[in-house]
């Protein structure tokens, strides 16, 4: 499969919701060094359902990682996908990136279409604090469950009090 026909399918199932799309090559391997083809888009939270299942529905569709970050008033989200994973055609790279308001950092889960989407999302929730709509466990991975703060936040007033602070070496030996 090629990065033209994933694109394609994208934008006739999404049409105005996939906005920026761009086709991005590059070059990895050092030895027999390949060519490979990456699809960047931008999506809103309403489209995320659909792109998925159009993926999906072009072969094997792996998701490797849920990327987040705080962007002041917003928090974006990038979904990374390998679509046609482990076929023989070689797999394409898919980035979608979606952002949500701090105000509302609620998205649909991916669980009921790719269930190994459940730990990047939870560690999502525990890190930037996004709810996913229909996840099946809300439970952390990485932290405490009772733990009030999510430390990708930018703006968390007690992140400062759980952070514990490394001594140097030269102020230890100073004891």
């Amino acid at each position: 499969m090629r990065a033209h026909e994933v694109l394609s399918a994208l934008e006739e199932a999404l049409g105005e919701r996939l906005r920026d799309p761009e086709i991005r090559t590059r070059t990895v391997g050092v030895k027999a060094p390949q060519t490979i083809e990456e699809i960047w888009g931008k999506i809103d939270r309403d489209a995320l359902l659909v792109a998925v299942e159009t993926l999906k529905n072009l072969g094997p569709l792996h998701i490797s990682i849920i990327s987040g970050r705080d962007c002041g008033e917003e928090i974006e989200l990038l979904y990374h996908f390998a679509v046609g994973f482990g076929t023989e055609g070689g797999e394409v790279l898919v980035t979608l990136r979606l952002s949500v308001p701090k105000s509302d950092p609620v998205v649909p889960s991916l669980c009921g279409i790719l269930p190994g989407a459940e730990t990047t999302e939870r560690e999502k929730i525990e890190f930037l604090g996004v709810e996913f709509e229909g996840i099946p466990s809300t439970q952390h991975v990485f932290l405490f469950d009772d733990l009030p703060v999510h430390p990708w936040r930018k703006d968390e007033p007690e992140l400062q009090s759980f952070v514990k602070r490394k001594v140097r070496w030269e102020e230890r030996d100073g004891e």
